[in-house]
């Protein structure tokens, strides 16, 4: 082969992995703001809608608020209440009068909690960046793709509003075909709430049952 046409290829190759390793650098740069944002603007109220898909088929949608402090969370929506402490969720089921205790697992909190991915994107993904725009917003869409296939989340897509620095959209995947779209309507920062807020209290609630599956 010719020397010459060698000499291009790899000349070729070498500029494109230039390129992915700027690419990747600004998509992570532009998450590194995001979790910055975030982390910055203190307690939050959120309005959402959750949405849970195998392959194409829905398994499952949630809309409501959530009053988000650090990784605790309280969740209201029309059958469903949550409190979050950062260890235990009590999960109040308003069409049976029942209280689930338990500690949640991964998947669940990733259905809940919008703001996950500031800690995820951080370890064992590699980026990919677009322009996009979404709901009227000019947007970022970052796609990460999980290094390790034993990863809880094999694949994310954040949207990211350019002027605020807001997500507007979060995708993850699990495995191969099972999706969280978490679809952010509106939020308010620097919100003040205390630790009570996101513990179940029975005397608010006197006529439920309380089942422990810990």
């Amino acid at each position: 082969m010719n020397k010459i046409f060698i000499c291009s290829l790899l000349l070729i190759f070498t500029s494109f992995l230039n390129v992915a390793a700027h690419d990747a650098k600004e998509a992570k740069a532009v998450l590194d703001k995001t979790s910055k944002f975030i982390k910055n603007s203190g307690d939050m109220e959120v309005d959402f809608t959750a949405s849970s898909f195998m392959k194409k088929t829905s398994k499952g949608d949630l809309s409501g608020t959530i009053y988000l402090k650090g990784h605790k969370f309280n969740l209201v929506s029309t059958n469903i209440i949550c409190w979050y402490n950062g260890k235990t969720l009590w999960t109040l089921n308003k069409t049976n009068d029942e209280v689930n205790v338990s500690v949640p697992s991964l998947h669940e909190r990733q259905t809940m909690d919008p703001y996950l991915f500031c800690d995820l994107y951080k370890q064992g993904y590699t980026y990919k960046m677009t322009s996009t725009s979404l709901r009227g917003h000019d947007c970022n869409e970052v796609r990460l793709l999980a290094t390790n296939k034993k990863q809880s989340v094999q694949e994310m897509i954040v949207t990211i509003d350019k002027k605020t620095n807001m997500p507007l959209c979060i995708r993850m995947r699990e495995g191969t075909n099972y999706w969280v779209r978490i679809s952010i309507q509106k939020c308010k920062i620097k919100q003040k709430y205390d630790n009570q807020k996101f513990e179940f209290n029975s005397k608010d609630y006197p006529s439920v049952t309380v089942v422990d599956i810990r």
